[in-house]
């Protein structure tokens, strides 16, 4: 399976990560996260490169990592600076390390070359740090299935009324006309659905006498970023945009990192314009979420399970596609460009 491996992708939860080591993979490859006593965040390949065993069973000592066998220690450039039963390290000892940054109560890891690494790129959502704004952290969501099945799903607002009726879906929503648009970064997939029924969610949530406007936006972020905007007004009042009487809007983000061909996980947030400081809030968006993404879960399951089955075998192509298409097909150009230029380095290097 190929990656786009200059990119940025999410490591852990910041949370989530101490000062013990945590192993991780992550494009088929075992890192290792820690946190020195400092509070900086470092990551490196999960093996000493003497015996072989995975870095994350030893122990974090100071800002360095110590391996749990002989006690060699490596910094956050993954340089070997101590080699305890002799005057110095060898030369040669030491491993791969990996840019990372925290932003948005994540870790993030940069995989390809170090070189182009820069923090300005990692997605960042404006609304996560602004006032009135309220932040729900979700879970790490583990989908066996690649991780492009999951991009295809969070491209096609359309399945929403047939995998999530009672959360997302609404069957006044079923023949909504759909647009996707190209931009610089990904694809963009909308849908309205004006003068409808409330669905479950907004329903749950809301304060509505009668039907509303709806609407879906569905902002897939290369190379596996998704941020779902989505939310209602009372019917006629306003838009995505602005205004609209009992307003709602909530920002559904997924940061999808690959793990291997057929393992994914999505570590899911969620911000919300209403309620901000109130934390049950935030539990009631995500309790919903929990019932839609496990749903996700079990549909996307299934399909990579039969994807495996039917290796070879032609698919069916619907309209709705399209925007997932045009997904890939932006991805697939992004691999082939790190091909090229691979191939050119190596060419180089042989002359």
């Amino acid at each position: 399976m190929t990656f786009v491996r200059n990119a940025w992708y999410v490591a852990s939860w910041a949370h989530d990560l101490t000062t013990e080591p945590q192993a991780e993979t992550i494009l088929s490859e075992n890192v290792v996260l820690w946190r020195g006593e400092d509070g900086k965040v470092r990551a490196a390949e999960n093996v000493c490169p003497h015996r072989f065993l995975p870095l994350s069973q030893g122990r974090v000592q100071g800002n360095e990592l110590q391996c749990g066998y002989h006690g060699l220690t490596f910094d956050g450039d993954g340089v070997c600076v101590d080699a305890p039963t002799q005057d110095a390290p060898p030369a040669n000892c030491r491993i791969r390390s990996y840019p990372v940054h925290e932003n948005m109560g994540m870790v993030w890891i940069w995989m390809g070359d170090p070189a182009l690494a820069d923090t300005a790129d990692i997605y960042d959502l404006p609304e996560y740090h602004q006032d009135g704004w309220g932040v729900g952290f979700g879970d790490a969501l583990e989908v066996e299935a690649n991780y492009l099945l999951l991009c295809d799903n969070l491209c096609d607002p359309t399945h929403v009324n047939y995998v999530h009726p009672t959360t997302l879906g609404n069957r006044d929503g079923i023949n909504a006309p759909i647009t996707h648009s190209d931009t610089p970064w990904g694809v963009v997939t909308e849908r309205f659905t004006p003068n409808a029924t409330p669905t479950g969610f907004v329903e749950a949530v809301g304060d509505y006498a009668g039907k509303v406007d709806m609407w879906q936006r569905y902002l897939m972020y290369l190379p596996s970023v998704s941020i779902i905007d989505f939310g209602a007004t009372a019917a006629g009042t306003g838009s995505h945009e602005s205004g609209g009487e009992g307003r709602i809007q909530v920002f559904s983000c997924h940061f999808m990192t690959p793990i291997t061909g057929t393992r994914t996980i999505d570590r899911w947030l969620h911000v919300r314009n209403y309620q901000a400081d109130d934390a049950l809030a935030g539990d009631e968006i995500s309790t919903q979420f929990r019932i839609a993404f496990a749903e996700d879960k079990d549909i996307l399951q299934a399909v990579q399970a039969e994807e495996v089955r039917h290796e070879g075998r032609v698919k069916i192509g619907l309209d709705l596609d399209a925007s997932a298409g045009l997904f890939r097909l932006k991805l697939n150009r992004m691999i082939r460009a790190e091909a090229a230029e691979a191939a050119r380095e190596s060419a180089e290097a042989a002359e």
